[in-house]
């Protein structure tokens, strides 16, 4: 798993070697914890991995934190202390129109959103703080994207049946390999972009 913070959105991408995060109860996705538990799992290692790096946060339940909206199965990551100098939140934001384990396992990225200074109501000190903290810590770790189009059939494309088209993804941490990925003409119109910084490093409309 590559997890990369920028600005406000975190970035998670499969690797080979990652699980694959299926659904609680097997086939009754939709019924409760189902998928749900699913992102559960998927966050925890999102989680086990950005305290790797200094971060030290926390998966919780929305409800039972009152920080935040959601089902009584939807869970977040936060900062141990939500009222100390540095805090922060990363949460699916779209959880109501997408599976965030569904999209790791299957096109190989799911973007979670990040909030900053978790007791401001507007960007502040311990807002300006926080963000400083992350970017010191990703600024070390390069991201690079290759992303291309493929076909994919979602649980939670539940505007369509069968298969779709969709943006598939991989991470690298190092350049050569995504470049030599990239190389590999994995579909229908690739692209190398540098994700710290958004540049385009390749691009095809072959």
């Amino acid at each position: 798993m590559i997890v990369s913070i920028i600005g406000r959105t975190c970035y998670v991408y499969r690797q080979d070697s990652d699980p694959v995060f299926r659904p609680t109860n097997g086939y009754s996705s939709w019924r409760a914890p189902g998928w749900y538990g699913a992102e559960s799992r998927l966050l925890h290692h999102v989680q086990k991995t950005l305290n790797q790096r200094g971060y030290d946060l926390l998966k919780k339940r929305m409800w039972k934190d009152g920080h935040m909206f959601g089902t009584d199965q939807s869970q977040y990551i936060r900062s141990r202390d939500p009222r100390g100098a540095q805090s922060l939140c990363i949460y699916h934001a779209n959880q109501a129109i997408e599976i965030a384990a569904e999209l790791f396992n299957k096109i190989g990225l799911v973007e979670l959103a990040v909030e900053y200074g978790l007791t401001e109501d507007n960007d502040g000190p311990g807002t300006t703080a926080t963000r400083d903290f992350v970017k010191g810590i990703e600024a070390t770790r390069p991201c690079y994207e290759v992303s291309w189009d493929a076909p994919a059939v979602l649980d939670s494309a539940i505007m369509t049946t069968g298969s779709g088209r969709y943006r598939h993804y991989k991470g690298f941490t190092d350049l050569t390999e995504a470049t030599a990925f990239y190389n590999t003409d994995p579909g229908e119109y690739p692209r190398l972009i540098n994700r710290l910084t958004g540049e385009r490093i390749s691009t095809s409309y072959r």
